[in-house]
């Protein structure tokens, strides 16, 4: 089976970028967060990473986890269907914002070239 590199959606902090690192490499995501740690503090280059990769890195699918034994509820009331929604709406806001960025950058572009 071909693995790939995803954010986590069960095994994050901010973005799941360390949970989805620690499942990629099969390590405890605790070692992956205390290295990204200890590294950010003596040079400073992982949190741009982190960043550039919370933004490149594609999220966990949802039938990722669908053969590990835990049942599904969609009912209108369980957690999941919560999770579902938030995720959603953070997936709605994150396209919200790359195309006000986009806008932003095309008029800074044409300001740029009026001159």
């Amino acid at each position: 089976m071909e693995r790939r590199l995803y954010r986590s959606r069960h095994d994050k902090r901010l973005f799941g970028v360390c949970g989805g690192i620690a499942q990629f490499l099969r390590f405890d995501s605790s070692l992956v967060r205390i290295g990204v740690v200890v590294l950010t503090v003596f040079t400073g280059v992982p949190i741009l990473l982190y960043l550039l990769m919370a933004m490149i890195m594609p999220k966990e699918p949802h039938w990722s986890y669908a053969s590990d034994g835990f049942p599904m509820h969609d009912g209108p009331y369980s957690g999941h269907a919560r999770m579902n929604d938030l995720d959603q709406e953070i997936d709605r806001l994150e396209k919200r914002a790359l195309v006000q960025e986009v806008y932003r950058l095309r008029e800074e572009l044409g300001r740029y070239k009026g001159l």
